[in-house]
């Protein structure tokens, strides 16, 4: 969860920094995406319950927005280092293509809290169950 949420977000934000491509970030971002909520289902054995069960929730749905917002992503033109293609383009396909963005910008206003309240309630559960098997004892 670190990698995927705060690694992948700083290289987005730091424009100047030379860490990579980003269409390779993104790559990264979407695989360890995948790999991570799959160890929160294999970890949680598909119990909901308490701080846990939200943490599992918040997980299925972090993950099924990332499968929308890959979708609007793949639906904007971009040359193969990830960068947004402005072309002139007919008004059709021009009107699909703003629509196109003016979706990702919504669902970047859904998905970076959900993924940040996902992150929150991970931290909680982690440090419970650290206080609770470990220092209590």
């Amino acid at each position: 969860m670190i990698l995927t949420e705060t690694v992948y977000s700083l290289r987005k934000r730091a424009h100047l920094a030379r860490w990579g491509k980003m269409s390779e970030w993104l790559q990264f971002h979407i695989f360890t995406g995948l790999v991570g909520p799959y160890m929160v289902l294999l970890h949680t054995s598909w119990k909901f319950n308490g701080v846990a069960g939200a943490v599992t929730l918040l997980t299925i749905v972090v993950v099924m927005s990332g499968f929308i917002g890959r979708y609007i992503y793949t639906r904007i033109p971009r040359t193969a280092d990830g960068i947004e293609i402005d072309t002139p383009l007919g008004e059709a396909q021009a009107a699909t293509i703003a629509n196109a963005r003016r979706l990702l910008a919504l669902w970047h206003t859904v998905h970076i809290p959900i993924g940040m309240a996902l992150f929150t309630a991970a931290v909680v559960h982690i440090a419970g169950a650290l206080y609770y098997a470990t220092l209590l004892k």
